[in-house]
């Protein structure tokens, strides 16, 4: 199985970029006994069974359509970057017969249309699919669970999802479903945000919520956010859910943000997982996660009268 790495994305003078040491990014990235971050368990044991209060979480909050139109407005520029690169790695083209797997606001699957493929949207958020029936009006879209989906076997071509499988609970059975509904040598492929120790933007975010959180504020547990942008685990994951010829790449997506204070706002309000522990902090914490966040891009992201943030997402492709 080969992994195709593109090279991380290296800082010039201009953006005086300063990346968090090793030493830190073992902390942020695992989440082992680090209070408060909403993207990773305080311990590697936890089981599928004690991911319950996460899915309700994810259920309810997506479902929220204030919440779902703030993820619209504030948070779906960078994901959309992702699109094309996710869409090329599948193999795309017309006639196609496509899943959108958590297809969200029907982003993916308007381009999927573009490529005149036929497509089925599944999403968990009727709130959600809301905002994609009202986008795209000539693909069809499903209120369903990624985890149990209502298909036949070997439905489809090709099964995408766009930084979605880290919003399902069980996601090897996630996996397995979406091979399932492959016809034989079918093609799947998925992103997942990189973890803090490639990204520059988790890696700002954690280290603000590390230091200045509340130590009783955390989120429920749930899946590694981060797991299928380590190899190992894509592979490992993957080759369980019966795919093969599994190989991954980096997509180089970008917060380009009017303002330094931009980037709480779209994790304060465009987020589950983030939004609920900054919600929860009392409101000394709250203020300097607040400012100590927006202190690293005004110090770190500047580009002209604009901050730039990377944000690089792991594109994870495989064959059924």
């Amino acid at each position: 199985m080969l992994f195709h790495h593109k090279t991380e994305y290296q800082p010039n003078a201009s953006t005086n970029v300063r990346f968090v040491p090793k030493a830190d990014i073992r902390d942020l990235g695992k989440g082992k006994a680090i209070i408060g971050l909403p993207f990773a368990n305080s311990e590697r044991n936890i089981t599928m069974s004690d991911f319950s209060a996460f899915a309700e979480l994810e259920r309810r909050s997506w479902s929220d359509a204030t919440r779902a139109s703030s993820y619209v407005e504030l948070f779906a520029a960078a994901p959309d970057q992702a699109i094309d690169h996710l869409l090329d790695a599948a193999g795309a083209r017309r006639d196609s017969k496509v899943l959108d797997l958590c297809c969200g606001q029907g982003n993916v699957s308007e381009a999927l249309l573009s490529r005149d493929c036929h497509v089925v949207g599944v999403d968990f958020s009727p709130a959600m699919l809301a905002f994609a029936r009202k986008r795209v009006r000539n693909a069809t879209f499903i209120e369903a669970d990624a985890q149990e989906l209502p298909f036949d076997d070997a439905e489809f071509d090709i099964v995408v999802s766009n930084l979605g499988v880290c919003h399902v609970p069980d996601q090897p059975r996630a996996l397995a479903e979406a091979r399932r509904v492959l016809r034989s040598g079918g093609k799947f492929a998925m992103t997942v945000w990189c973890g803090p120790e490639r990204s520059p933007c988790f890696a700002a975010v954690y280290r603000a919520i590390k230091t200045h959180g509340h130590p009783d504020v955390s989120a429920p547990p749930g899946p590694d956010f981060h797991q299928f942008a380590r190899p190992d685990m894509a592979v490992k994951l993957l080759s369980a859910a019966g795919f093969s010829k599994i190989d991954m790449t980096t997509v180089d997506c970008v917060w380009d943000l009017v303002a330094p204070d931009d980037l709480f706002e779209i994790y304060a309000k465009g987020t589950v997982r983030a939004a609920m522990v900054l919600s929860k902090q009392p409101p000394g914490n709250l203020a300097a996660i607040r400012s100590a966040l927006t202190a690293a891009v005004r110090e770190q992201f500047a580009r002209g009268d604009r901050w730039r943030v990377p944000v690089p997402a792991a594109l994870v492709r495989a064959t059924a």
